[in-house]
């Protein structure tokens, strides 16, 4: 009888996200229709001297901070792991100083390439619409486009660099980078315990990306009622959250299917 609850209470959990964005799109279509005005003279470029230096600016500044830190972490563990150096300082953890280290400069790692990706996908994307974006410098666009190249190149030898390094210090869970399931195989090598924290991580990261898929949708209708349609993000949004979630059930189907 409680599993029967449970199963139902599961079930409607699941209309609770197309609820919420129902609800959250008639409220934030009564705002924007009746409360708020945008300014007719409301810049987006984000520049000071050229369009969008601002922004650029500013993921050049997170790159090259992610850059700095990601190295001052590599320079401060060991290139091998000591086991007589690096026991763990607290009786209660498994993982030394070291390896805690080496887990946050692969996180940093990560999210410094998605940074240098973004920076070279919206330079690249200015200095193609140079001539239809007005005030535009080519020249700007064009050294912006060299430079994130550059960085693009610079985080990706990082990153190869702090994985080797984490090769050092797990030979028996190593990330081949040439292989094309080295996600899948490094998978394979864990150990239940670590498995289990994988599962519930990712079905964390599932929920809360159709909840951020969600609040894009919402911002997205919102940007196009305030300033001017904007029918493309909303199409790309509706795709990915589709495949999102169709992903997630072929793989339900899969494994209760074996």
């Amino acid at each position: 009888m409680a599993n029967s609850t449970t199963s139902v209470n599961s079930k409607y959990r699941w209309l609770r996200l197309p609820l919420y964005m129902a609800g959250g799109a008639v409220v934030g279509f009564l705002v924007a229709s009746i409360l708020l005005k945008a300014p007719a003279n409301l810049d987006w470029t984000f520049s000071v001297y050229y369009n969008y230096d601002l922004l650029f600016g500013v993921l050049g500044i997170l790159v090259l901070a992610l850059f700095a830190c990601n190295t001052a972490i590599l320079v401060r563990i060991p290139s091998n792991l000591n086991l007589e150096e690096d026991l763990p300082s607290d009786g209660d953890s498994l993982d030394s100083p070291a390896e805690r280290s080496l887990g946050i400069a692969m996180i940093i790692s990560n999210f410094n390439v998605i940074l240098s990706f973004t920076w070279g996908a919206l330079a690249l994307s200015l200095l193609a619409a140079t001539r239809s974006v007005t005030g535009s410098s080519e020249t700007f666009n064009l050294i912006n486009l060299i430079v994130a190249v550059i960085a693009i190149f610079m985080v990706i030898l990082l990153q190869n660099i702090t994985l080797k390094r984490y090769n050092n210090y797990f030979p028996d869970r190593t990330l081949d980078l040439n292989s094309r399931n080295m996600h899948q195989e490094h998978f394979d090598k864990l150990d239940e315990g670590e498995k289990w924290t994988v599962y519930r991580a990712a079905y964390r990261s599932f929920r809360n990306i159709n909840v951020l898929l969600s609040a894009g949708m919402v911002s997205m209708v919102l940007y196009s009622m305030l300033f001017t349609f904007a029918p493309f993000p909303i199409v790309v949004l509706s795709v990915i959250w589709i495949a999102h979630i169709g992903i997630y059930y072929r793989e339900v189907y899969r494994r209760n299917k074996s």
